[in-house]
């Protein structure tokens, strides 16, 4: 059983999830301090957190038991990354599940400076009536332009649903794509392209060395005097004292924050005297459906991790150069099963040399996951190690002998992006290829065969002499044992000479079964794959 603690106030309907996984066992308890939650953790294998807990290097040190470090959100500024990863600690996040509500309320703070709503419906509930006062200044945003700086997935968002607003998006992201811009309407710029033209500026970036005061003096400078910024990314992006200054110069400017450097934020902080200064209190995420939606995917990831199966949001693990990998999750299942295969059939010969290659388009991009899934595959594979993750996969290799060479290739036949794994042992060598087609991972090459199949859990690979009744053999001795056959696919390179086929069955065949099939002599080898 998987005993996980979670530290923070999670929806129900995420705790319920955790508590219906028969192999886990969960415990809830919010508000603790450093001390208790060191005490609390050598049990568990896994906590679970939000924005409330920061996680320590000496809770992490305490959790002796402790594989996963779950974030139900985006931002994993209050656990320590670096103690985590040298504890072989995976942390995972939950990104994408309350994008929505951050972009919605990008669009409900622009609505409140410009129509002045706060005003509106504070000074009307207090008996005034400043229809002409408030009239006189109201904006449009019809037509205005939209700087987006940060075109990740929230600033994404941002840019599709301004089109709506008949605005016009200038983006600014080092690491972004044209393509990508141009696929939400966005026009990439330089920074400050973007400060001196847009009516209002959105940061949708994290908080690092490189983005801490981005928008500072010089930028400030920069910006129209009417201009609107806002920060619903981290406290800190934004030089707060720049900001003060700003406003106070430029009484037509306004600017709206949800984060603060300093959280809460301080009653006396000047920037909060200010009437072109809009404030809420880290809400960005906050919304009935953002929890619910960040808390289930949190918690899959979480389960999943445990069980030891692929997950798609670590945040701890080192990127290589290159753009980003599409398809990640899917490119990490092949992988490990590419390893796994290419692995039971080296046959219990000892490895000498593991070369892994990345050919066509993924060969450019950051592909530092599906090498941990070939790594982590190969491990549970060929050696005793257990427990292995993305996180510790590199170093557990490492303690074991297993040196992983990385070759690249530019072109990729048939395919526009294929991996492939060759092993060679004292007497043999095999490899495998696979790629992704039409959202699935396939496997295109075993050994010198093409082939096209999808590398389920239970897999039946014979190498023979292509002539008629193998095929129909081989299914009777698996029917007359009801062993059920999903799929079948076969390689062969010319009529008549060496084939192979591959089959992909409901359920693990016997060793009887499998001691019969090797002493056909039409086989020149038998293979039973556990995926």
């Amino acid at each position: 059983m998987f005993k996980i603690f979670i530290a923070d106030g999670l929806s129900a309907k995420t705790v319920d999830f955790f508590r219906a996984q028969k192999d886990c066992e969960v415990e809830v308890e919010t508000g603790l301090s450093e001390e208790k939650l060191v005490a609390k953790i050598p049990a568990f294998d896994a906590l679970v957190v939000r924005s409330a807990t920061t996680v320590t290097p000496a809770i992490i040190a305490a959790g002796k038991n402790l594989k996963i470090i779950g974030r139900a959100g985006a931002g994993t500024d209050n656990i320590d990354k670096k103690a985590a990863t040298a504890a072989g600690v995976l942390v995972v996040n939950a990104p994408t599940g309350n994008l929505t509500s951050v972009a919605e309320l990008v669009f409900g703070q622009i609505f409140s400076a410009f129509r002045r709503l706060p005003e509106a419906n504070l000074s009307t509930k207090n008996g005034e009536w400043k229809k002409d006062v408030l009239g006189k200044v109201g904006r449009e945003l019809d037509g205005k332009t939209l700087g987006i700086v940060g075109l990740g997935k929230i600033g994404q968002l941002v840019a599709e649903r301004a089109k709506g607003f008949n605005l016009k998006v200038l983006a600014y992201d080092p690491v972004v794509t044209a393509e990508i811009a141009d696929a939400v309407g966005a026009e990439l710029v330089d920074l400050e392209t973007l400060l001196k033209n847009s009516d209002v500026i959105t940061l949708h970036v994290p908080l690092i060395p490189q983005t801490k005061n981005l928008i500072s003096t010089k930028q400030f400078a920069l910006m129209k005097s009417d201009a609107m910024i806002l920060n619903l990314a981290r406290g800190g992006v934004v030089d707060e004292e720049a900001l003060l200054a700003w406003l106070q110069k430029n009484p037509k400017a306004f600017a709206a924050l949800d984060t603060f450097v300093v959280e809460p934020v301080a009653a006396e902080n000047p920037l909060l005297a200010l009437p072109n200064f809009f404030v809420t209190p880290h809400l960005g995420a906050s919304t009935i459906e953002a929890q619910e939606k960040v808390g289930l995917q949190l918690a899959d990831q979480v389960v999943r991790a445990l069980r030891g199966e692929v997950v798609e949001y670590v945040v701890n693990l080192p990127a290589r150069e290159g753009g980003s990998l599409k398809d990640q999750k899917i490119w990490n299942e092949l992988a490990e099963k590419i390893a796994r295969l290419t692995a039971q059939m080296l046959g219990g010969a000892k490895l000498k040399k593991a070369t892994l290659t990345f050919t066509g388009e993924i060969a450019a991009a950051d592909a530092k996951m599906p090498e941990a899934s070939i790594l982590k595959g190969l491990l549970e594979t060929l050696t005793d190690a257990t427990n292995v993750n993305f996180t510790n996969a590199s170093e557990l290799a490492e303690k074991q002998g297993l040196k992983l060479t990385i070759e690249k290739e530019k072109n990729s036949e048939n395919y526009k992006s294929q991996i492939g794994l060759k092993l060679a042992a004292d007497k043999a060598t095999v490899e495998v290829r696979g790629t992704i087609v039409e959202g699935e991972p396939r496997i295109t090459l075993v050994q010198n065969f093409k082939v096209n199949f999808r590398p389920n859990e239970h897999l039946l690979l014979t190498r023979h002499h292509d002539q008629p009744g193998i095929i129909g053999r081989v299914g009777t001795l698996l029917g007359e044992n009801s062993i059920n056959i999903a799929n079948m696919d076969l390689g062969r390179n010319e009529v008549g000479g060496e084939a192979l086929m591959i089959l992909d069955v409901d359920d693990a065949i016997p060793e009887p079964i499998l001691a019969e099939l090797k002493s056909w002599d039409d086989f020149d080898e038998v293979i039973c794959a556990d995926l």
